[in-house]
């Protein structure tokens, strides 16, 4: 029998695939990221908050 699906997993997995794709689109240093880039990246880990197959 497989495991139940822990709700917080399957949302830290999601913030996780967020952070990653945002270091590849935009550089691994958010200190160069324009304020679009940081918006971008904040509204992303929203979505994934919201409903983590979005950014599946």
């Amino acid at each position: 029998m497989a495991s139940p699906t822990v709700v917080a997993d399957v949302v830290e997995e999601a913030l996780a695939r967020v952070w990653k794709e945002a270091r590849r689109e935009f550089g691994a240093d958010e200190s160069v990221w324009t304020p679009g880039q940081h918006r971008e990246y904040e509204l992303r880990l929203d979505a994934a908050r919201f409903d983590p197959e979005v950014v599946a």
